[in-house]
């Protein structure tokens, strides 16, 4: 039953039952078939043998009792279940009568007759009028006659319980074949999702069941084409911080880059012509040094600063906290303004590079909101390992790593929407499994609180 559908095990499962009611009725007419047929030719039997006697009892003794067993039999012969045959004094029945009286009236089949164990009963009663015998009458219950009718109500009873079951079958597969009917909507819609269709709906039809999961699947829809829409936007985002960094590497490049080069490659080129006379002028080989070396400074220093914007410096070599302290002493010396402080409460040299990357990102993009947004004159930034609890029951609270920005600036306002920092820092956080949240504290200002799962080697 396996592979059957669940609208074929419905059906196979009441055919069983109807079916097996059937035969239970059958098998209750059967049980009771015997008792029945013997009772009955029981009582035939007895009723016969009182008429016989009585009537045997009233012949007169001078005359001949033929003429009155004549009328006796031809009055018997109509009973039901019953027959009688009078025979002579010494005659001896026929040896065919028993199949005679079987196949008398109507047909039964033989092995019904078996299993009823019904059998005919003969009583002989011999005629003795003024002491001599006449004749013998014989007395035969038939129980054929009653096992044909038991036969043909076995027969109606299984014709009409068998229509009326195919019937009802019927009806009961067109019932489900409607009720189940919003099966194919559902396992359509789910084909819709699985393939990435945008906008799948499905009515709200039948039972209420199907109703709810229609509802809940239509919900599902709504949520994947809101995080689809929402992918869309954050990548076009993500695209747009990605050439605006570029543009600014390439300015930065083009303004600064571009000057050293081009000085480096003239005074090399007036170097070049300079060293060809046979007396050289010193005093300016040491100016033309000095020039390359003043532009190969800046580019270094231009470099150096490149590579700290793609890459934090120190993270890989020294750690999370190391690195944070060498970023917040450089903010010290350009934001004066600001009294910036960090706290780092547990030991993180155990994280992880993509864990401790992701953390420098989101306090380094915090604390420029704060420089360019908030307009606070305080910021704190907090560190710390803790709990939080899982959306899996199961697995309890998991560790992680919570990263908390704050400051007592403007604040957010009802208005606000995130700008490409904030949407790329949720995006960073939200690929590692965090979560990120935005709040405005009662006493001002503006509150990021970042939660980053560990692994279990942290």
């Amino acid at each position: 039953m396996r592979g059957f559908s669940l609208k074929a095990r419905l059906g196979w499962l009441i055919g069983v039952v109807l079916g097996a009611t059937l035969l239970s009725n059958l098998a209750i007419q059967l049980l009771h078939a015997g008792p029945r047929v013997r009772a009955e030719a029981g009582s035939n039997l007895r009723l016969m043998r009182e008429v016989v006697l009585a009537t045997i009892a009233n012949l007169p003794e001078n005359e001949d009792p033929a003429p009155a067993l004549q009328r006796l039999y031809a009055s018997l012969g109509n009973l039901r279940h019953a027959d009688v045959e009078i025979l002579a004094a010494n005659a001896t029945p026929p040896a065919d009568w028993l199949e005679k009286i079987r196949h008398s009236d109507r047909d039964v089949p033989e092995w019904f007759a078996k299993l009823v164990g019904a059998s005919p009963n003969v009583m002989t009663i011999p005629v003795i009028v003024g002491g001599r015998a006449y004749s013998n009458i014989l007395l035969i219950s038939n129980p054929f006659d009653e096992l044909g009718e038991i036969w043909s109500d076995m027969v109606w009873l299984a014709a009409i319980s068998l229509a009326v079951m195919l019937v009802f079958l019927t009806i009961v597969l067109l019932f489900l074949r409607q009720s189940l009917a919003p099966f194919d909507a559902l396992k359509s819609g789910l084909a819709q999702l699985e393939t990435g269709k945008s906008g799948v709906r499905l009515p709200l039809s039948g039972a209420s069941e199907f109703r709810s999961i229609a509802a809940a699947l239509n919900s599902l829809g709504a949520t994947l084409d809101r995080i689809k829409q929402e992918n869309r936007e954050l990548v076009d985002k993500l695209i747009q911080v990605q050439e605006g960094e570029r543009k600014e590497i390439a300015r930065d490049l083009h303004d600064e880059a571009g000057p050293c080069l081009f000085s480096i490659r003239a005074t090399s080129a007036a170097l070049q012509e300079l060293v060809s006379h046979p007396s050289p002028d010193i005093g300016r080989l040491r100016q033309m040094s000095a020039t390359i070396d003043k532009a190969s400074e800046s580019l270094q220093s231009l470099f150096r600063g490149l590579l700290g914007r793609l890459r934090p410096k120190g993270l890989e070599e020294l750690g999370l906290e190391p690195a944070l302290k060498a970023l917040f002493a450089s903010w010290a010396l350009t934001h004066p303004e600001v009294d910036l402080r960090l706290t780092v409460r547990h030991d993180l040299s155990s994280l992880d590079e993509e864990t401790a990357l992701a953390a420098y990102r989101v306090v380094q993009e915090g604390v420029t909101n704060i420089f360019r947004h908030s307009g606070a004159n305080r910021g704190a930034v907090t560190l710390e390992f803790g709990l939080e609890a899982s959306s899996h029951e199961q697995d309890g609270d998991a560790p992680q790593l919570k990263v908390t920005i704050e400051d007592n600036g403007v604040g957010i306002s009802e208005r606000f929407a995130p700008g490409m920092g904030l949407l790329g820092m949720n995006e960073r956080v939200r690929a590692l499994g965090g979560e990120q949240r935005i709040e405005s504290p009662e006493s001002g200002g503006t509150r990021i609180i970042v939660s980053l799962p560990l692994r279990d080697d942290e």
